[in-house]
């Protein structure tokens, strides 16, 4: 993805205050040593699933501040907001460390106990959320033969998937972790060799994944997205196809409705970019390219008749998608951007969507010195409804976003 290079000429100077809640000690790989500020069970550091708990309860937001200053030095702090039944998110002042986090959202277990982020370092950071509602630091920065350049959270919660956008002989593709119930990672190693792992989303209904990789397993050669069976024994391939037709994609994102019958994929790079590509599932047969101008991220409204297009790096822009699935020949179409009610987007970088309860179809988004909260509508509008600004220093720069499912 590129570089948000313009990214200190928007700063101001101003001052910020926090409160912040240090990391517990660690080992070299950031995991905790046992403290009495963890709630340990019997069955800490197992496997075990995690359901999702009331659909209408308030929510934990978590943002990434990864500047300190304006030489560029990396910030490691993670700030957690509280974000209502009623849709008002709220600073509490309370913040952790871990690692400098950028683009790639902040991603929870179903039950929102357990929040993961893939960190600049490559490294993934994992803190939970103990029975106060308190943070915890779990892994500062978890490695084990990865460099990660985003975090997917299998639909049961009990493993994670580590996409590496390196090349197969440099160890790259998709990497499988554990998750115990006590948020701590245990490796098992490469499970979808290949390389160049870009993005990767689970489709609703076959619980299957879409992959964009240049390659995958045993996939043929000039394809650039899987679909892959990951639900159980050893990943398989379903099925390949080539959505970009050149080879030459970055991609940043990959959305997928909740029909599961289409996946739209961002190619942020620089190599073409500019572009976003739809494939059919589970065929896995390219159906068209739209042209937008640096594709952050999509993100698909659960209401499933539309989409919102993040363009960032200087073109900043949200734009609507229509999605339309009796269309076989353009199911997507984008249609203009956002009314904006809270002022024109500011390098917007990441987004994500809750996707059930009152709150179904709210959209956080990532922006350059604040939180923009949006909306989808059963019609499939989309209305920008707050912003959240944390300053106009350096330091008040937001690098990603995640929120409680």
């Amino acid at each position: 993805m590129l570089a948000r290079t313009s990214l200190l000429g928007f700063l101001l100077l101003a001052a910020c205050n926090s409160h912040s809640i240090a990391p517990l000690d660690g080992g070299a790989d950031g995991s905790t040593a046992p403290d009495a500020a963890i709630d340990a069970s019997p069955d800490a550091g197992s496997v075990c699933p995690r359901l999702p708990g009331d659909p209408n309860a308030p929510r934990k937001v978590v943002v990434s501040h990864p500047f300190t200053d304006t030489t560029g030095v990396k910030g490691t702090t993670f700030e957690v907001l509280d974000l209502s039944a009623a849709g008002a998110l709220t600073r509490e002042n309370v913040t952790f460390q871990m690692g400098a986090a950028f683009y790639g959202p902040i991603v929870f277990t179903p039950d929102g106990k357990v929040g993961l982020v893939a960190q600049d370092d490559g490294s993934v950071g994992v803190f939970r959320f103990d029975a106060s509602g308190n943070p915890v630091v779990v892994h500062a920065a978890f490695r084990d033969g990865f460099y990660a350049q985003t975090v997917v959270v299998d639909p049961d919660g009990s493993r994670a998937w580590v996409l590496d956008a390196d090349t197969a002989a440099n160890g790259g593709g998709v990497y499988e972790v554990a998750i115990g119930c006590d948020g701590t990672l245990t490796s098992r190693g490469l499970a979808v060799p290949g390389g160049t792992a870009n993005a990767m989303a689970f489709a609703p209904i076959s619980g299957q994944a879409v992959l964009a990789a240049g390659a995958a397993l045993d996939s043929p050669a000039m394809t650039d997205t899987h679909l892959l069976a990951l639900a159980s024994g050893a990943p398989a391939r379903v099925a390949s196809g080539n959505a970009f037709g050149d080879g030459m994609a970055i991609v940043s994102s990959v959305a997928i409705p909740p029909d599961g019958k289409f996946a739209i994929l961002s190619d942020n790079g620089l190599a073409a970019g500019n572009r976003l590509a739809v494939i059919a599932l589970p065929q896995m047969t390219p159906v068209g390219l739209l042209s937008t101008p640096n594709p952050a991220q999509v993100v698909a409204s659960p209401f499933g008749n539309a989409a919102l297009l993040l363009n960032s790096d200087g073109m900043d822009a949200l734009r609507v998608i229509a999605y339309d699935p009796s269309n076989a020949t353009a199911p997507f179409t984008i249609t203009g951007e956002v009314s904006y009610q809270n002022g024109k987007p500011q390098l917007p970088a990441a987004a994500v969507v809750i996707g059930r309860g009152a709150l179904k179809g709210t959209v956080l988004v990532a922006e350059n010195l604040a939180v923009r909260e949006l909306a989808f509508s059963q019609a499939g509008a989309v209305t920008d409804e707050a912003l959240m600004s944390f300053g106009t220093d350096t330091p008040s720069i937001v690098g990603t976003v995640g929120v409680q499912p």
